[in-house]
């Protein structure tokens, strides 16, 4: 069976109006193509859709039953349609995003706001999910793609990097080493280590510095948040290990940072499907957090 969107929307049309005049109004064509369509339509059914006079156009029992169950189909079609012609704009419709929480609590709000200022008929939705759950929701098509910490590699899911955070302590204010330009990772030794969770992705960066350094602290908590982390050391309970860009969300007050020696980064990494192209919109934004971050490189190395 041969049955084209044109010979259906036709037909659509004259059950709507009861006439052929008007459903050719309607569609910008003549009444002969419309007359044209609605007979190959039968012609390609083998059924009689219009009991056709003089005065008036009828459906018979065959052209009712299909008007219930395509009229409403035809629309969704067009709708449908209408929908997929604005995702082709790259400068309009929605982009969902996954992120975690801690990298929404840094870098994200700029990088938004970056966006929306290139691109300001572009909604952008964000999805706060723990790290894994980041990666599954690329996956799965919740959204469009995502923004994460150190993900493992997998073969269904393509990285491109954004951009590089090291790690740093956070002290309290008073600290004997809180006046050091720079910390070693091995006078972190013995001490109280406050980092966050795997959450965020971050955990495992610190604990394999932990280990390539030999560091063994004398108790080690994981924390979910790194504003938990800066608030357990403003009370002396501790030193955090944070990435550099916390500083972002604002440092707790009697906290200081320093950076730690050798440099241990983590990696921000864009991450989307390996078998599905972006839509127009969400290629334009993924370019465009490329383009902020490598712009943000050039300030920093000219400053």
């Amino acid at each position: 069976m041969n049955v084209s969107l044109p010979q259906l929307k036709a037909f659509a049309a004259v059950a709507r109006h009861k006439s052929f005049t008007r459903a050719a109004a309607e569609l910008g064509l003549t009444q002969s193509a419309i007359s044209r369509s609605v007979r190959e339509l039968e012609e390609e059914i083998d059924q009689r859709l219009f009991d056709r006079t003089t005065r008036q156009v009828e459906l018979t029992d065959a052209g009712e039953v299909l008007s219930q169950r395509i009229c409403h189909l035809i629309e969704e079609v067009e709708q449908t349609l209408r929908e997929s012609h604005d995702t082709g704009k790259p400068c309009e419709g929605t982009v969902q995003i996954a992120t975690d929480p801690v990298l929404s609590s840094m870098s994200v709000p700029m990088w938004v706001a970056g966006c929306r200022k290139a691109w300001p008929g572009i909604g952008i939705t964000l999805r706060d999910r723990p790290h894994d759950c980041v990666l599954q929701s690329v996956r799965s098509g919740e959204v469009d793609f995502g923004i994460a910490s150190n993900p493992a590699p997998c073969d269904d899911l393509y990285f491109e990097p954004l951009c590089i955070d090291p790690l740093q302590a956070v002290l309290p204010a008073q600290h004997p080493l809180a006046a050091r330009e720079s910390l070693g990772w091995g006078e972190l030794g013995n001490a109280s280590l406050l980092m966050l969770d795997q959450g965020s992705g971050i955990q495992p960066a610190v604990e394999r510095a932990l280990a390539t350094y030999h560091v063994r602290p004398g108790s080690l908590q994981v924390l979910g948040h790194f504003a938990a982390i800066f608030g357990m050391v403003a009370m002396g309970l501790g030193i955090g290990v944070v990435p550099s860009r916390a500083q972002v969300g604002g440092i707790a007050p009697n906290t200081v940072l320093c950076p730690l020696r050798p440099q241990v980064t983590s990696n921000v990494m864009l991450v989307r499907r390996k078998a599905r192209s972006l839509k127009p919109n969400a290629a334009a934004v993924w370019d465009n957090l490329r383009a902020q971050e490598y712009d943000q490189g050039l300030l920093k190395k000219v400053g």
